[in-house]
Order: C-alpha cells, then structure tokens, then sequence
C-alpha cells in the first residue's frame, strides 16, 4: 500500500516529460499497430486499401497515416459479418475466438449498441491490476484515500459503461487499488441510502443524471443526505460537471461534497479530474488522443476544438482494439502545466457531440448552448429537452421544454426572461414550453438532449416514446 500523504498515486508516470511521454507512446504504438495489423481482419483491409504497412508508422506524427474509424464503420463491420453467420464482432477481433471469456455492450446512447469481447486475462489479475490502476489515480487525484469507502453506483449487467463490466468494480477494489467497495445497483435508491449510512461510505461514483436525482430522492422521504459522510462525488457515463454550466456547484451544495468528473469512451480510458478543475488529465501511458478537424480530417492546434479521436495502447482491450478511433465528441487537447503538477496533456472540457449539433432554419443547433442558459439561470431545475418538428409546409419548429423549481412564482415572467437569454445563446427564434419540477423525469443514465422529428417515421417512434415513458412515471404526460 502506498503511503496516504503522497501526492500522486504513481508520481513518476504521472510528472513524465512531454518529451518521455512522445517516446513512450512511440513504442507502444509500433508494437501496437503491428499487432492490430497481423491480427485483425477488420483493420487489415482498412491498411491494405491504403497500401499502408505497420513499419510505416515510426512516430506519432505517423498516425496521421492511419485511416480513422467511427461508429458508422463498426456498424457496417457487424452487418457484414452477421449476413456471413459469424459472431457480430469477428471480423475485428484480433484474439483467437476460444479466448473470449465474456461479452459486454456498449451502452448505444447513439445507436445500436457493439457487442464488445473480452478475454480471460482481462477479467482476471491482468485485467484488476491495469483497471486498479487507472482508476486509482483518478480517484487519488479527486483526494481520496486508504480507508475510503467508495458507493459504486453502476448496475452490474452488460453494458460496457460504468460498472456494467465488472472488472472495473472488481479492479477498484484490487491490490492495484486502495478503496472499500460499496457495489449499489442503480433504481434502489432507498436500499442505496440505507447502506450508504450504515457502513459509512464516504464517497460515490455513478452518473451525473443519478448524482442529481439522489437528493431529490432523499428530500422527497425525508433522508438527511448531508447526515451521510460522502466527501468525494466520482461522475462518469455522460456530460456532466467539467461542461454542464452550474451542475458542479448544484451538486456539491445538494451532497455537502466535493464533485469530480470523468470523461470516457471507446479509445479513451477515462481522462480524470485533479482539485483545480483545469480540464481532464489524459492518462498517456495508456491512451493517444489527437484533436482533428471534423471536416478536413486533419490535426487542429493547441486549444482549438475538434473531433477527440482515440488509440488505445496498453494491452487491455487487445480483443476488441481501436486505432484511431473517432469518438465524435467534441474536445480540446491543453499542454501547458496543471497547477498539481501533473504533466500529462489535458482534455479540455466536452460541450457534446459533433452529431448531436443539426441544422435548423439555416442555423447550427447545438443543446449545449441550451444548456449553458438552463444551467446558470437561477429558477431552472437543469433538465430540459428539445423538440424540432416540421408543418405540413415544411417550416421548421423548435420547442424548449425546461423544468422550473417550486419557488419560481411568476412562471409567465420567467418564461420570457428565459426565452430572450435563450434566444440570445442561439440566435434562433425557440418557443418555451415551462413545465414543473419532476415532469421530464429524473433519469439515471444517459440523457438525450435533443429530439428530431421531422419526419413521420421519428414522430410516430417519439409519440409512442413519450405514452411508454408516461405509463411507466418516468415523464408526466403534456
């Protein structure tokens, strides 16, 4: 066990030179691409199409060489080869088939979701010492110790995100790692509570969504939360505090906690928070993040927000690797020194998805400029939606739906106040559509910002949506 008053969990990966980082992850890479390209169909026909061989790639500057992949060429991939009978990710995995010991999906907050493999050396010691590892220094950095007791709020089913693969509960819990393990399943919300008290846990990782629905749980039965010893609040799964305006504070008032956030997804092993909130700290040793244009497809500076495209170096995800992976997310890479010393590059804040900005009346429609008014107007409860439709004339629509908090007490007045800011973020005539607090829903996984219905095929699946989610109470009906 390390000593509790060292700074870093791992001080010398964690302050490499930028210059020992470049070579590190150029040794990694070649042995990387060499092993992808013999042994995974999949990325074999993507060099070969190119005439791209692996002794090609020689540096970092090198990866620009390879082609990028993205969610629309893994779909492709599973429909090729589930029309030739085989398993859906076979043409890409780089494994012996007789060595999958487990398969878990993605979450498919995008679209279907990938049926992801996983060997046996990743579901035990190997796999528990590399994920206790990552994740120690993520929450060593968030200023938690031996003797914590981490609430870990993810359902241990199949999805890939959060503790829906087991071996992240289980390598948090490892030799490599340092915390008690608290597994709570998510929609038990009393039985969380009550377990969280009685053994003490002092901190909690789950989604920003059921960070946010805790407290309002609690206050509806009469639960003190600030009576629990939660110091430490761990988000991950979905945009939270780093880019949602005003959740960090709201969060840490409700908890009486401090709030750090994660970034991750496929090719970018969670990305971590330090005490100064200067973006996420990339774990370089185990992961290539570049920023590229969206357009141009070609690297963007310093600073400068692009695509976050992801390799992954390390030995874990060896069945299911990714070379250039395009996330669609939207980031920025930072080099310039943490104020905690780390070295390692930092992931700028992520204000969403390339995809989730569609074009409405000429105009580039994002949510999280919605958001960003939503979140820092005093009065809003945070959750909101978005609605474009379409007449039978062909003009389009956009409808806001934003929940109020019970002390708004001029919602007429409000509402104006809140079109003309939103109107300003925007530039784009909106109507507002003010519902009570609880009437969107409280949901604890990922949220979808923005709905698009102007076909007859997207109405009809949202009508049917919102009757479904209105039978179950997860929406009030309106």
């Amino acid at each position: 066990m390390k000593k509790a008053d060292r700074k870093y969990w791992d001080p010398r990966m964690e302050t490499l030179s930028l210059e020992e980082i470049r070579l590190l992850q150029e040794k990694q890479l070649k042995k990387k691409v060499e092993f992808v390209y013999n042994k995974s169909l999949f990325y074999r026909k993507k060099f070969d199409a190119i005439g791209l061989r692996p002794e090609d790639i020689q540096t970092l500057e090198d990866i620009t060489k390879i082609p990028t992949t993205n969610k629309t060429d893994l779909r492709a991939m599973v429909g090729r080869c589930l029309e030739e009978g085989k398993k859906p990710y076979a043409e890409i995995l780089a494994v012996p088939e007789e060595q999958i010991a487990s398969i878990h999906a993605t979450s498919g907050t995008t679209g279907i979701p990938f049926s992801v493999p996983l060997t046996v050396a990743e579901l035990t010691d190997r796999g528990f010492v590399f994920t206790g590892e990552f994740l120690a220094r993520n929450y060593w950095a968030a200023g938690l110790r031996p003797g914590d007791i981490m609430a870990y709020m993810w359902n241990l089913g199949g999805a890939m995100v959060g503790g829906g693969n087991h071996i992240i509960s289980q390598g948090a819990c490892s030799p490599a790692s340092f915390l008690t393990l608290l597994p709570c399943h998510v929609g038990r919300t009393d039985f969380v509570l009550r377990t969280m008290k009685e053994v003490g846990a002092t901190a909690v990782h789950c989604t920003p969504s059921y960070a946010t629905y805790i407290p309002e749980y609690a206050e509806k039965m009469g639960f003190d939360l600030k009576g629990l010893k939660i110091k430490i609040i761990v988000t991950a799964g979905e945009p939270g505090p780093a880019s949602v305006p005003g959740l960090r504070a709201k969060l840490e008032e409700a908890w009486g906690a401090k709030v750090f956030d994660t970034y991750g997804a496929q090719a970018a092993i969670l990305p971590y928070e330090c005490e100064f909130h200067t973006g996420f700290h990339v774990q370089s040793d185990i992961n290539i993040l570049e920023i590229i244009d969206p357009e141009t497809r070609q690297p963007v500076p310093p600073g400068q927000y692009g695509t976050i495209v992801g390799t992954t170096l390390s030995e874990f995800g060896e069945a299911f690797p990714h070379l250039r992976f395009d996330t669609e997310d939207r980031g920025a890479l930072l080099y310039d020194e943490c104020p905690c010393g780390r070295t390692h590059p930092r992931l700028a804040s992520v204000p969403g998805r390339w995809d989730d900005m569609i074009k409405v009346k000429g105009y580039q429609l994002h949510p999280n400029n919605v958001e960003k008014v939503v979140g820092e107007t005093p009065g809003c409860t945070g959750e909101f939606f978005i609605i474009v439709d379409r007449d039978d004339l062909g003009k389009d629509s956009v409808l806001i739906r934003v929940e109020y908090e019970p002390s708004v007490s001029d919602v007429k007045e409000f509402q104006s106040r809140l079109q003309h800011l939103i109107r300003k973020a925007i530039t784009l005539k909106a109507d507002i559509e003010m519902v009570p607090k609880g009437s969107l829903g409280g949901e604890v996984f990922k949220k979808r910002r923005i709905i698009d219905i102007r076909t007859e095929e997207a109405k009809k699946k949202f009508e049917t949506a919102i009757k479904q989610a209105a039978q179950r109470g997860i929406v009030k009906p309106g």
